[in-house]
């Protein structure tokens, strides 16, 4: 017994000191532990920058010894005027200063700058066949050097190496730069820049070898976007790259230029495939307030035959909804931006204001126009019982459709800069065997953009039907707002016309809108407010706007923003509402 106290003494005694190291750790993360710098006088910001990334004291201890000291004001005096004169300061006056009372000594250097050299000379000549190509043009309209500017000197040579890299990359096997002066004229205070590239001739692609798949030349083919005798850019052997990585048939890609062949000036190029497995098992977990803990579980088979067909079958299930299906998807002539999309569903829904089972089968044939929009035709077949209220129905409805939309975003997961458009209509008639009569349309759109270190987000979602009964349509033609996507606040679908006895049954209209703006915290964690209002409705002059408002913190988690949001509504006393919602920005 007393071997086990003093073993737990011990153990206690060890985390005690643990955590007392825990609490020293930021105090000691911040202590001085090398000799600092302070720049003063008339230096800008980018210059006192620039001069602090040049010089490095943290090799050095706290208190040197008298004989380094020479040594670091040496290089700190070297280091400085180096920094000032690549920022066009050639004149400047320099006074070093040193403490040596204080805990760790440190140094002050008075900057003054004294007069910028200013570029008054600029000649970029290009000759041989890069004299006519558009992409040198660009590049010397987007230089920033500039007469009358201040020379910089990172600005020359990002210019001279950005030339160089242009005639690698778009085939200027025998191109070199020729003239490369930087003059500078320090008692006049002046620069002289001039450059001359000599591209010579631009080779083309060669012969174009593929090796590695099962899959059908011509799908294959239909990846590479550029062919033999075409003007040589390996952007394009990326875009190729690139494609064949997004395609989801291969595993790993390989292209590879082979040696310029200087008689016939052409570029060999070399693609090498390894194909994926055939199938994959998907699996997936999700939550949301609106739909509660969800899990995904499915099959998909990658390459069913030899011309790229695919099929995937799954099962979504969740508190409010239940569901599995399957979908066969056929690329078509360009099967990077052409496709053919044939499903069929089963799916059981139990919401608040509703509930449904619901079987569909359809087809959507979906492109991806030359201006980057998705336009997608569809034909749905639809077969619904319903409940909503007292009304127990059934319908079945052949729904042609039509849908635009639009994602473009600087970053996939966490944008800072970006927007989202989507527009689509769909329709059914007695003439085409549906029960009901309807023309819908829906419009949805999301900015985001950066504002005073955060983020703005907006959204709005509108819909419109016309019907003459909105009874006669099915629960999922509806529209009911509220929820983690809608108006936040309340409930999921809560929002909308109600019954003689007080039921949402939901609306031929919406309108619901978001404001919200967020700020970081640290590099995952943001703190986000946000306002929402909205609701669904039948007559325009019947349209009741509920309104909400709230506080949120987002995550960003390695498997996408995860949202934590609380919200109530303003202009009636309710509780406060939990929400819980994962998913892109956009």
């Amino acid at each position: 017994m007393q071997s086990l106290a003093h073993h737990r003494h011990h153990k206690w005694q060890s985390r005690a000191i643990a955590l007392i190291l825990l609490m020293l750790l930021p105090a000691l993360a911040f202590s001085k532990t090398a000799p600092s710098l302070e720049i003063t006088g008339n230096a800008s910001e980018a210059v006192t920058h620039n001069i602090q990334a040049l010089i490095d004291l943290s090799r050095y201890p706290c208190h040197p010894p008298q004989a380094q000291y020479g040594l670091i004001r040496r290089q700190i005096i070297a280091n400085s005027t180096g920094a000032l004169q690549a920022m066009g300061y050639y004149d400047s006056q320099l006074n070093l200063s040193t403490d040596e009372n204080s805990n760790c000594v440190s140094f002050t250097l008075d900057v003054n700058t004294g007069p910028p050299v200013i570029l008054t000379h600029l000649k970029v000549e290009i000759t041989g066949d890069a004299a006519q190509d558009p992409a040198f043009s660009t590049l010397l309209e987007k230089t920033q050097l500039a007469i009358g500017q201040r020379l910089q000197h990172d600005r020359y040579s990002n210019l001279k190496k950005s030339l160089q890299q242009h005639l690698i990359s778009r085939g200027y096997v025998q191109g070199e730069l020729t003239v490369h002066t930087l003059e500078v004229d320090t008692k006049q205070h002046r620069a002289s820049i001039t450059l001359h590239v000599d591209s010579g001739p631009r080779y083309h692609f060669g012969e174009i070898s593929l090796t590695g798949s099962v899959l059908e030349r011509s799908l294959v083919n239909a990846y590479v976007s550029f062919q033999e005798g075409e003007p040589y850019d390996s952007g394009r052997m990326l875009q190729t790259q690139q494609a064949f990585l997004g395609a989801g048939y291969f595993s790993a890609v390989q292209v590879q230029k082979g040696k310029p062949n200087d008689t016939t000036r052409r570029i060999p190029v070399s693609i090498t495939l390894t194909d994926n497995n055939r199938w994959s098992l998907l699996t997936g977990i999700g939550v949301s307030t609106d739909t509660g803990p969800r899990v995904r579980l499915g099959v998909e088979n990658r390459r069913v035959n030899e011309a790229g067909h695919r099929f995937r079958a799954e099962t979504e299930l969740s508190k409010v909804q239940q569901g599995a299906g399957a979908s066969y998807q056929i690329p078509l002539k360009d099967p990077l931006h052409e496709r053919l999309d044939l499903h069929t569903s089963f799916i059981n829904e139990n919401t608040d204001s509703n509930e449904n089972e619901r079987w569909s089968t359809g087809a959507d044939y979906i492109v991806e126009l030359e201006n980057h929009w998705v336009a997608t035709t569809s034909l749905e077949f639809l077969r619904e019982t319903y409940q909503i209220a007292d009304q127990v129905d059934q319908a079945e409805l052949l729904i042609p459709g039509f849908q635009l939309s639009r994602v473009k975003a600087d970053d996939p997961v966490y944008p800072t800069f970006g927007w989202r458009l989507s527009t689509a209509m769909r329709f059914a008639t007695q003439s085409l065997s549906s029960t009901a009569d309807f023309f819908q349309f829906t419009s949805g759109a999301k900015i985001l953009f950066p504002l005073l270190g955060g983020r703005v987000l907006m959204r709005t979602d509108l819909g419109y039907t016309e019907v003459t009964d909105v009874t006669e349509l099915p629960a999922s033609i509806r529209f009911f707002a509220g929820g983690d996507s809608s108006v936040r606040g309340f409930a999921y679908d809560s929002l909308g016309p109600e019954d003689s006895n007080g039921e949402v049954i939901g609306g031929r209209n919406q309108a619901t809108g978001s404001l919200e703006y967020d700020h970081s915290l640290t590099e995952k964690w943001h703190l986000a407010v946000f306002t929402d209002a909205g609701n669904a409705f039948n007559e325009f002059d019947e349209f009741e706007a509920r309104h909400s408002a709230g506080l949120g913190i987002r995550w960003r988690s390695p498997l996408g923003p995860i949202r934590l949001d609380m919200a109530r509504a303003v202009d009636e006393h309710r509780d406060w509402r939990v929400h819980l919602s994962m998913g892109p920005d956009l």
